[in-house]
């Protein structure tokens, strides 16, 4: 083969690399075209939906003076809190529990992850830097003594570990009824929600502890608030101590709970269990003692009523079915939604209470080294 011969295939081959190289510069850059257009109609999409107007909350809260002469245990709760008003604290009692329903097909990706035993401990780290009052319950002496050891850098008298047998609890003595209406012909299927009856029995324990911290006066605050063990899962590798306030704006005749979609007031019970509807995050909510009392009798009557009529799932669905204007038990308190209309808000009511109290931490640290500075 003849040098110019070579020559020309050597610039051919050359032209086709130059070639190629542009092409592949040009799919990457309309690639990144491609993703950046997605990635801002997706930050367009969830910045309009924080300017959506939060009309739940505008709704008026319900007063309950008038069931302090027909409920003789909450006239006695309201009677304590008058009479003991100058001696309450003004902290949130935090309620919170742990019974081992061993491996959760909850918060799986891939078929990767799921709620585990030890999953949950790591998270109970962060029950050790709460500066709260805290009542426990679980069914476990081992994570009794978990609960022992994180606390025990505050006072004593900040903890209350109840060890107890789940059977004794009402919402665990409904495992069976649950367990036959998950197993109806066509019932839906949400791993755990609507498939495992002691997850269910779980959600619903929430609000008879909440009951009977208040009814047993296991609290010395002017404030109660059930709290999820996962709830400060982001936060679980800090080291600093905080406290739970309540949240700004907070109206102390409603119960204050993360809204996670649109109220929706046309659906009907079945409709929320057979699609998994949510409106609120059950992983905190918050309240004064009457308030919360009142709301924790309504909600357990109506998993009753559910259950009469053959339909179950989790707490969410429960209290979304609770609100709808034709549900034929209609809640004696209200509910106040904390929100940035994301979709995405399970959480929010804990972590806005949380980032309250860092901005003032920071801003007090700020000042303190402004002060140090004039020295």
């Amino acid at each position: 083969m003849s040098p110019e011969i070579v020559l020309r295939l050597e610039a051919v081959a050359e032209r086709l690399c130059t070639m190629d190289s542009e092409r592949a510069v040009n799919r990457l850059i309309l690639f990144v075209v491609i993703v950046g257009t997605m990635y801002y109609c997706y930050c367009l999409y969830y910045a309009s939906l924080r300017f959506e107007e939060n009309n739940w909350n505008s709704r008026p809260a319900k007063k309950i003076d008038h069931l302090y002469e027909t409920d003789p245990e909450l006239k006695k709760i309201h009677a304590r809190m008058t009479s003991e008003t100058d001696s309450l604290s003004s902290e949130v009692t935090i309620v919170t529990a742990y019974f081992n329903l061993g491996n959760l097909n909850k918060g799986k990706r891939l078929g990767m992850g799921g709620y585990t035993p030890e999953r949950y401990k790591k998270w109970m780290g962060v029950f050790g830097r709460i500066d709260n009052p805290l009542v426990v319950f679980t069914d476990s002496a081992e994570i009794a003594q978990v609960f022992k050891e994180l606390r025990s850098q505050f006072a004593a008298e900040r903890s209350t570990i109840v060890l107890l047998n789940r059977t004794s609890l009402w919402a665990f003595s409904l495992a069976p009824q649950i367990k036959d209406i998950f197993s109806q012909p066509g019932y839906p299927k949400f791993d755990p929600n609507t498939i495992n009856e002691n997850y269910s029995c779980a959600m619903h324990a929430k609000f008879e502890l909440v009951s009977k911290v208040i009814r047993e006066e296991m609290f010395h605050t002017k404030y109660i608030s059930w709290l999820d063990i996962g709830l400060y899962r982001a936060v679980v590798d800090e080291k600093h101590i905080f406290p739970i306030g309540v949240p700004p704006g907070f109206d102390e005749n409603k119960v204050a709970y993360s809204g996670q979609h649109k109220f929706d007031p046309t659906l009907s019970p079945y409709q929320i269990i057979i699609e998994d509807r949510t409106w609120v995050g059950g992983a905190m909510f918050l309240a004064r003692p009457e308030v919360m009392y009142v709301y924790t009798q309504d909600y357990m009557r109506v998993v009753e009523k559910l259950l009469a009529e053959h339909m179950m799932s989790t707490d969410q669905q429960v209290i979304y079915i609770m609100f709808q204007p034709n549900f034929p038990y209609q809640p004696r308190v209200e509910i106040q939604t904390y929100t940035t209309h994301s979709t995405d808000d399970w959480f929010y009511l804990g972590y806005t209470i949380k980032e309250s109290w860092d901005f003032g931490l920071r801003r007090s640290v700020s000042i303190l080294r402004f002060l140090h500075s004039l020295l």
